[in-house]
């Protein structure tokens, strides 16, 4: 069986999310499209932007983007456009792609083994590297990163430490991210556009215009040395380094039992695991919360959704 952060995180949250995620496909949620769009964006072997742009729009096209009653073009690409300058910023100091870090296994002969899938990549110095991307970097968020599975996880199977990148994005209005990733403001009359002031922690005033960087015209390249030269580095992107537990072992059998807990649901068929509030909207939210919350028993089908031909198995 192999493994992964992801899954252990779901299953270990809700083990019906996690084993109706596995049966039914469902549209992506915004933070899972920018997620995907940005590892297309650090793996590609030419243009990181615009494989990372080209993989969101992908998705917003097929199989869709989890959102409702808004203008579901001019979000995936603003997504997109969100995607891609973070993809240009995380590989300016190489041009070199990204590649994913290789397989392990985890276990004994003797207790078992499984397969672990890293999510963590090779930047080119050999150290597995996780990108959260975050509405803020937080003391709480940094907390949180260090004491879950994709950190823990990762440097218990791995064996190594983890550098976590997190890139804020900014909190969420509307579907659109405010951040100096995807807005500026422009003076209204010698047209200069500024992310903050540099000298004051005054903001500009009421005649600054904020303007979407989709609606900027501005390049690339230029958007990023602004932010530079306006000091939003520093808040944009920063990075922590996460050792291995001590006790890494303890760590590797709760990892194994979670993985035996996901076994004996797999092989419970036509059994529904027990549904946990905690689930419906951590990490993000569930695509069945309308299910499990609904005015009848709870049934994906019921509700619309389409089961795979088989169960996804983790084997």
């Amino acid at each position: 069986m192999i493994i992964s952060a992801e899954r252990l995180s779901i299953a270990e949250l809700c083990m019906r999310r996690f084993m109706w995620t596995a049966k039914y496909p469902t549209r992506v949620s915004l933070m899972g499209a920018l997620y995907r769009a940005v590892d297309a964006g650090l793996r590609s072997d030419s243009d990181p932007e615009r494989a990372a742009e080209n993989e969101l729009m992908a998705i917003a096209a097929n199989p869709g983007l989890d959102i409702y009653g808004v203008d579901t073009y001019s979000v995936a690409k603003h997504y997109s456009m969100l995607a891609g300058i973070i993809s240009v910023a995380l590989r300016s100091a190489s041009t070199a792609p990204w590649t994913p870090f290789p397989d392990a296994v985890i276990g004994n002969p003797k207790y078992g083994e499984h397969g672990w899938r890293s999510a963590c990549y090779d930047a080119g110095d050999g150290v597995p590297r996780r990108i959260v991307l975050v509405d803020r970097w937080s003391d709480d968020r940094k907390a949180l990163e260090s004491r879950n599975w994709r950190t823990l996880g990762e440097a218990c199977a791995l064996r190594k430490p983890i550098l976590v990148t997190a890139v804020a994005i900014g909190s969420s209005h509307d579907k659109r991210r405010i951040s100096p990733w995807t807005r500026c403001y422009r003076h209204p009359k010698n047209r200069m556009y500024r992310f903050k002031r540099t000298t004051s922690t005054e903001d500009f005033g009421a005649t600054w215009t904020p303007v979407w960087r989709e609606d900027s015209e501005v390049p690339t390249a230029k958007w990023l040395d602004r932010m530079r030269k306006d000091e939003c580095m520093a808040d944009a992107v920063q990075t922590v380094q996460i050792p291995i537990p001590v006790r890494w072992k303890d760590y590797v059998r709760e990892m194994q039992r979670i993985a035996l807990d996901i076994t004996r649901w797999e092989e419970r068929i036509g059994e529904h695991p027990p549904m946990r509030l905690a689930g419906c909207f951590g990490f993000s939210k569930c695509a069945f919360v309308g299910v499990c919350h609904g005015a009848s028993a709870p049934s994906p089908e019921a509700s619309g959704f389409v089961a795979l031909k088989s169960l996804t198995s983790l084997a």
